[in-house]
């Protein structure tokens, strides 16, 4: 009863049919899962980098566990929209939601602990001692336990929220609407002319339960905090000199914290904002019941909720970059360049495909048939202007993550200085060179790269 076809004719329906409107939740709905779950397999394999540069530093340990929690998080966010799943997949993908309440708390309480690490006390000395691997299973079974209270005291769909599962085969006639944990869904859905283009679909409503913003709030709130305790520990570099901290290391945290808490408190704001202007959702508000589908609070609703997601997704993202750079760049080699370059393509390839989509749909609305040639009017001097704009991007990820080398690597800068002090390398010189450069383990493309990067810093 719910067949939409195979997975790639059902996902080119839903793309090739994507407008700037209402019709296009189903689509957004999916690129953020989709963006999730990329996001959430690159940050834990930035934090798996971490484990493998076998550094012995408790504290990398334990941002590299918050890293690994993020990626989780980041994943399973909004993967109940990855695919247009069946009532009864949908019933077994339903519980990453209270799974993903357990390590948001989880996470913020590592974070929260993370400022250990910056007190010189007795107490935040034992603190710290959470993120050794025998003891830190404490932090996710205290998670565990808080988040049992109000699922046994409100039932699950109560306290996260129960959600609407229909299916429409054909526009204009009846759907197949149930929820997800039994409760009443209260009518008979119907299928809108407005998405006929992608029918037959399967759309996933979610809903807000009587925990959901609190746990939000509780999950959030203290992240604030600890971005202030950094931004402020960053302004006082005798402080950190005392205490033999490293201040760009301290630096790059805090503006991860600071990027992690403005993403944050942007989606709770819009949360809150929703819920104050049109209440708390249910499985009733959806855009397939015939008494609410033209009403503007459910737009904003289901729009708003797939944003809050993105916005946490994205501050994972950039937390991830901005967390590994800061703990990796005196440790791997080419770490802060090969972030930088995977932040600047990434970025370009956002900005580019934004700009692309909104030009073929303002064209689409102006001309009938018009989408091809607004792709052309942005694309062609989308790729004439690449280098400056990518030069933009690159100044913007340099800002946010400046140029790091290894111990070794300023050894053979220190040398290739030495050889270069009169603008000329000579053969014996280059040989010398060479094989300081393998006794380093600095390979043949790094190795120029550094060579380059000296040259055009001397005067």
């Amino acid at each position: 009863m719910s067949d939409v076809g195979s997975p790639l004719d059902y996902y080119i329906r839903v793309f090739s049919n994507f407008e700037f409107s209402v019709s296009g939740i189903f689509a957004l709905n999916h690129t953020v899962a989709f963006i999730g779950a990329i996001t959430g397999l690159f940050v834990a394999g930035l934090s798996l980098l971490i484990f493998r540069s076998g550094s012995k530093d408790l504290k990398n340990q334990a941002i590299g566990m918050i890293l690994l929690i993020e990626g989780f998080m980041a994943f399973t966010l909004g993967f109940y929209w990855i695919y247009p799943f069946s009532l009864e997949g949908l019933q077994s993908v339903i519980w990453l939601r209270p799974l993903a309440g357990i390590t948001g708390l989880t996470r913020m309480m590592m974070m929260v602990a993370l400022v250990s690490f910056f007190i010189e006390t007795e107490w935040a000395r034992r603190i710290r001692r959470i993120f050794e691997w025998k003891r830190v299973w404490i932090l996710p079974v205290v998670s565990f336990l808080i988040i049992l209270y109000p699922l046994l005291t409100h039932g699950v769909d109560g306290a996260i929220g129960d959600m609407a599962h229909i299916y429409c085969a054909e526009p204009s006639n009846q759907g197949v609407g149930n929820t997800v944990f039994g409760s009443e869904l209260g009518y008979t859905p119907v299928c809108p002319e407005t998405f006929a283009a992608i029918y037959p679909a399967i759309y996933v409503s979610t809903s807000t339960g009587e925990f959901t913003l609190t746990a939000v709030l509780i999950t959030s709130l203290p992240l604030v905090f600890v971005a202030i305790f950094m931004a402020r520990l960053a302004r006082n570099p005798e402080l950190v000199d005392a205490n033999g901290y490293n201040l760009d290391e301290i630096k790059a945290l805090r503006t991860g914290f600071l990027v992690k808490v403005g993403f944050m408190l942007g989606a709770v704001l819009l949360m809150i904002a929703l819920a104050a202007g049109f209440g708390l959702t249910s499985p009733d508000m959806t855009l397939f019941n015939p008494e609410t589908s033209d009403n503007t609070g459910v737009v904003a609703l289901a729009v708003g909720g797939a944003l809050a997601l993105l916005m946490n997704i994205l501050s994972t993202l950039f937390q991830g970059v901005i967390f590994t750079y800061a703990i990796l760049k005196h440790e791997v080699m080419g770490i802060d360049e090969r972030l930088r370059k995977g932040f600047t393509a990434t970025t370009f390839a956002g900005f580019g495909a934004l700009s692309l989509l909104i030009a073929s749909e303002a064209m689409e609305s102006v001309i009938p048939g018009g989408g091809l040639l607004g792709g052309l009017i942005v694309g062609v001097p989308l790729i004439a202007l690449r280098r400056p704009i990518l030069r933009i991007f690159s100044n913007l990820s340099s800002t946010l993550m400046p140029e790091a080398h290894t111990t070794q690597e300023l050894q053979y800068l220190e040398v290739f200085a030495a050889a270069n002090a009169d603008g000329v390398i000579n053969s014996k010189e280059r040989t010398m060179l060479d094989l300081q450069a393998k006794a380093f383990g600095i390979n043949e493309v790094r190795q120029r790269y550094l060579e380059g990067l000296s040259s055009a810093e001397d005067p």
